[in-house]
């Protein structure tokens, strides 16, 4: 379960911390207005909601949803999942898992050479994640520029790596490509929205995190708060309840968090793999 200690009113505003990135290639996110004090409410509410989600007893964490909170973790500031130590033994102990390369958003592991095999979006997404085991550095880029485009989790798994490349390990990518994954970012947004749906919020968690000048519309925020379950998950698909899904559930958190034209904190905190 998640551990959530009685906190001060400004642990609502310390939860909301802004993401590193590079350079802007989205200006239509560059005039927004402030939102109005409800809609700050809503965001707290809806974030705290889903952390909650994640409390029950009753709940059996997904190894996806664990990793990716590990992953958010110290960044935001976010109460431990309880139950995330019994998932991660799991994950340890199965080396033959789709989620043990990952492994390393939550701690500390060695890398094997078939981690940094390219074929599908989670693979595309572990190069990035082992950036600094690749035998050459420049066989980041030539994995990222052989992504299926066509595929939507190609292109948020591609831009997720590029960012974790820049911000894990302060590396130069190539802006030309970079532009070409954003825009198709904002493209899946603009194309599944107002009914968003797991590929649709992951593509705004990507372009956010890629980018710490991009602000999304207040419509998009209030569009993904209104698809919130009563339990304070998402679901896979919007509006069928027999897809509530854990990995949409984090991905709308991580979208939320990184909702910026809040307060922020002065300091906040990077963003790592270990």
């Amino acid at each position: 379960m998640v551990t959530l200690p009685h906190r001060p009113a400004r642990w609502c505003i310390a939860l909301l911390l802004f993401v590193g990135g590079g350079p802007s290639f989205t200006e239509q996110g560059y005039a927004q207005t402030s939102p109005p004090d409800t809609l700050i409410i809503q965001v707290h509410r809806a974030v705290a909601r889903g952390l909650s989600y994640f409390s029950s007893p009753r709940r059996t964490l997904d190894p996806d949803a664990v990793l990716l909170h590990a992953y958010l973790k110290d960044r935001f500031n976010l109460p431990k999942l309880v139950k995330a130590e019994r998932v991660l033994a799991a994950i340890r102990a199965d080396s033959t898992s789709q989620f043990h390369k990952f492994l390393r958003l939550a701690e500390p592991m060695r890398c094997r050479m078939d981690f940094l095999d390219a074929d599908g979006a989670n693979d595309v997404a572990a190069v990035g994640v082992w950036y600094d085991e690749l035998p050459d550095r420049s066989l980041f880029m030539e994995r990222i520029r052989d992504v299926e485009w066509s595929e939507p989790y190609q292109v948020t798994h591609a831009l997720w790596a590029m960012a974790m490349v820049r911000n894990c390990f302060h590396a130069e990518v190539d802006t030309a490509v970079e532009r070409r994954l954003v825009e198709h970012n904002l493209a899946i947004m603009a194309s599944n929205r107002p009914l968003w749906n797991d590929v649709a919020i992951e593509a705004l968690a990507m372009a956010q995190y890629n980018d710490t000048a991009y602000v999304p519309p207040q419509e998009y925020i209030q569009e993904i708060i209104a698809l919130q379950n009563l339990n304070g998950s998402w679901n896979w698909v919007p509006n069928d309840p027999t897809r509530e899904s854990q990995h949409t559930t984090i991905l709308a958190l991580w979208a939320l968090l990184q909702y910026k034209p809040l307060e922020w904190p002065e300091s906040p905190r990077d963003m790592v793999v270990h």
